[in-house]
């Protein structure tokens, strides 16, 4: 045994320098990947479900863009009447109101079309990155290993086909911009100047940043981070490192016009937020999470623990405040899951903790209901199924604590990876903030995981000398650009 144990390195070196084997392994999880999420689109309901009915407040947005190409959209709020311009951030929709002029509402429509297109995207990143590591053996075959468990967890292929919230976006995108990322670091590691082509990849990570915020408004900080981190990770010209940023300031621009000329001041984010932070702080919520689903909150009248305990819920078809805005909406429910955390501090840090266990330690599927009742769930998960995630959530956290282990190992010891290493703790507290005010579902956890296993080739990052780079890094077609100091 000790010596099978002390064989083991050889024996990776050795499948490592098997490029052949590798990419074909590579691009046979890919085309299973697609695959296997092809069939479950086909098996899925959704053929005969419009994007124009989707839920959580997207349908009404998509309708209006689509039917009106305006972004006035009325009765995205459940019990409420009242029309708005920022129910939802404005990307997913008009990105969904427009494919759907191209190949119809059908919500299994857009998902086959989603799919290829970010698999084709994917693919190509992943294959550059394996390109870009030639000459490092034992780190392409813990490439195609990484890429094998996340691709083909159940997890990741149950969230990356839905439409119907954000996530299911940012799970491809997270991987798409890590590896490219990664292969520009990388190029950047082993030789001194990069190419028109690395540039415009860089660009196109900025422009990358600057779209999740308008996916998905919490991630304001996660973008900019984003933007961040090519900027100061890679050698550029200075008047390139301020025109990253100049895409988000003029969405925020934009953005902050629409809602003054509709409403006559500047907000800046999704007026759907103010409700979601209620979900996340309120006494309810301190006594149903992670057990049930926080919707009923909204839309149940009482709720029944597993232990047995009935919970009494406000019925906000009477309650609502009769709003003359979405932003008073919006105010007035921020306000009530402020003015509770004030209030209760101590249950408040509490069940923020239990948040953070849900993001970090929870292996379970979350919420562990959906309706107000035990036993009212419908048996849509098998016992195995249910298994089969939860060990790769698992599988996939030793990969997010080895990337926290080697950031913090990095950041200690304050060599050449550092600045890489401070920005996966960056990204992760980032990502992590919103969920503790708010709240965190399997969905959200998800894409966190995706982001730590993806991050892996940017906290090991190949050291070598110029004088083995030439021979190492496969030469661009473009010519090198030297940057500014």
């Amino acid at each position: 045994m000790t010596g099978l144990l002390n064989s083991l390195p050889q024996r990776a070196q050795r499948l490592g320098e098997r490029t052949s084997l590798l990419r074909g392994l590579l691009l046979g999880v890919l085309l299973l990947s697609l695959l296997i999420k092809l069939v479950l689109i086909y098996q899925a309901d959704w053929h005969e479900r419009s994007i124009l009915k989707m839920e959580y407040g997207f349908g009404p947005v998509i309708t209006a863009l689509y039917e009106k190409q305006s972004l006035e959209a009325c009765g995205v709020a459940y019990a409420l009447d009242f029309c708005g311009v920022a129910g939802r951030m404005p990307l997913l929709p008009f990105a969904y109101a427009e494919l759907a002029r191209l190949i119809g509402t059908s919500q299994g429509a857009l998902a086959f079309t989603k799919t290829l297109v970010f698999q084709a995207l994917l693919g190509g990143a992943l294959l550059w990155l394996f390109q870009t590591l030639r000459g490092f053996p034992l780190r392409r075959l813990a490439l195609v290993l990484i890429a094998a468990l996340t691709l083909l967890g159940p997890q990741y292929l149950k969230h990356s086909i839905s439409v119907q919230y954000e996530e299911s976006l940012l799970l491809d995108l997270f991987l798409i911009y890590f590896t490219l990322l990664a292969v520009v670091l990388t190029r950047q590691r082993l030789r001194a100047a990069l190419s028109i082509l690395d540039y415009g990849i860089l660009i196109l990570l900025a422009l990358s940043g600057c779209t999740l915020y308008f996916i998905k408004s919490s991630l304001v900080l996660f973008g900019l981070i984003a933007i961040a981190a090519p900027v100061w990770l890679v050698t550029l010209p200075r008047a390139l490192r301020v025109m990253m940023f100049l895409p988000l300031i003029a969405g925020l621009v934009w953005w902050g016009s629409v809602n003054y000329a509709y409403h006559g001041e500047v907000r800046l984010g999704s007026s759907y937020n103010g409700e979601n932070l209620y979900r996340g702080q309120n006494p309810y919520t301190y006594k149903m999470y992670p057990e049930i689903n926080l919707d009923r909150i909204i839309d149940s009248r009482e709720v029944q623990l597993n232990s047995g305990e009935v919970i009494k819920l406000p019925d906000w078809t009477v309650n609502f405040p009769k709003f003359k805005s979405e932003w008073e909406w919006h105010d007035y429910f921020a306000h009530l899951g402020k003015q509770w955390m004030l209030d209760n501090p101590q249950q408040a840090l509490e069940l923020s903790l239990r948040k953070l266990w849900v993001l970090f330690l929870e292996p379970g599927k979350v919420p562990f209901r959906q309706y107000g009742q035990p036993g009212a769930d419908p048996l849509d998960y098998s016992l195995a199924t249910l298994l089969a995630g939860a060990g790769w959530i698992v599988l996939m956290r030793v990969l997010f604590f080895m990337a926290l282990g080697l950031a913090l190992w990095h950041l200690l010891r304050r060599d050449e990876d550092w600045r890489p290493a401070l920005f996966f703790l960056l990204f992760v507290g980032a990502y992590a903030a919103p969920y503790a005010a708010g709240f965190a579902y399997q969905r959200h956890v998800t894409p966190l995981l995706v982001l730590a296993a993806c991050y892996l080739p940017l906290l090991t990052l190949p050291r070598t000398t110029s004088t083995t780079a030439a021979a190492t890094v496969t030469p661009s077609p473009c010519p090198p650009i030297t940057a500014a100091p």
